[in-house]
């Protein structure tokens, strides 16, 4: 079992609920507000929703509107994550969407002036298991200017030395000064595995991220280690990345 992630983000300036566009993606099919359902990851696993006036966030899409929309009953308040960062999550009850059709959200905010609002989903191909055992952590840094409301990719510098083999992915955490989202690109696998990003070490993840709670993210050998994506809010210039790791081989 696994999942990846996808966004939408745009400045809305109105309190009507509003559809937002979603941000373009290598390895998703997007068409102006809509992501396009893959294949294998066709569960909704989980949705993050922020903002900082934001009062209501829905993912819509027409299987979906056949039972009921997703509104999303936990919502970020802020510019940026917040110290353990609230979203919908899905990942042991999945609901269940259509491959090959187009995924929306809409968000209602109250400021009265333009205001960025973000959304990522979390797509699966179904309940994930939890991994147990000797779990290590390393750090790594990055050094890329990013462009905001756009996935940049970012190449990671491991800050110690992996034993040479195989090595799965069970969780990570992402790190930059306006940080929403990160995922990594996994050398072989088409799919872009993440979570909210938090701005400082001081805060606090979500730990269905971490240490094995969301299943295994991928495996890479030692001699070709992951990339990480950020979408930001700012031009920020330096990232770290937390990857949880099990050794394999």
């Amino acid at each position: 079992m696994g999942f990846t992630l996808a966004a939408y983000l745009e400045s809305i300036a109105t309190a009507t609920h509003t559809e937002l566009a979603a941000v373009p993606d290598q390895h998703l099919v997007t068409n102006g507000d809509d992501i396009v359902i893959p294949d294998k990851y066709d569960k909704l696993m989980g949705m993050f929703a922020a903002g900082i006036t934001m009062s209501r966030a829905q993912l819509s899409s027409p299987a979906l509107r056949k039972t009921l929309i997703v509104d999303a009953d936990q919502i970020n308040i802020g510019a940026e994550p917040l110290s353990e960062p609230p979203f919908v999550n899905l990942f042991n009850n999945p609901r269940q969407l259509k491959s090959s059709e187009g995924a929306r959200v809409l968000a209602t905010q109250g400021s009265g002036a333009a205001e960025v609002e973000r959304i990522g989903i979390f797509l699966g191909d179904g309940v994930v298991e939890e991994v147990t055992g000797e779990i290590m952590t390393v750090r790594c840094t990055g050094a890329t200017t990013l462009v905001a409301g756009v996935w940049n990719l970012v190449p990671l510098t491991f800050t110690q030395q992996l034993e040479a083999g195989e090595y799965n992915v069970v969780g990570a955490r992402f790190e930059a000064a306006g940080a929403v989202l990160g995922r990594l690109v996994i050398p072989g696998s088409p799919w872009r595995p993440g979570c909210m990003a938090t701005d400082s070490i001081a805060d606090k993840p979500n730990e269905r991220f971490e240490k094995g709670n969301s299943g295994i993210w991928g495996k890479f050998s030692h001699s070709f280690p992951p990339q990480a994506e950020f979408l930001s809010i700012s031009a920020d210039t330096a990232e770290v990345v937390y990857l949880d790791l099990v050794k394999v081989s």
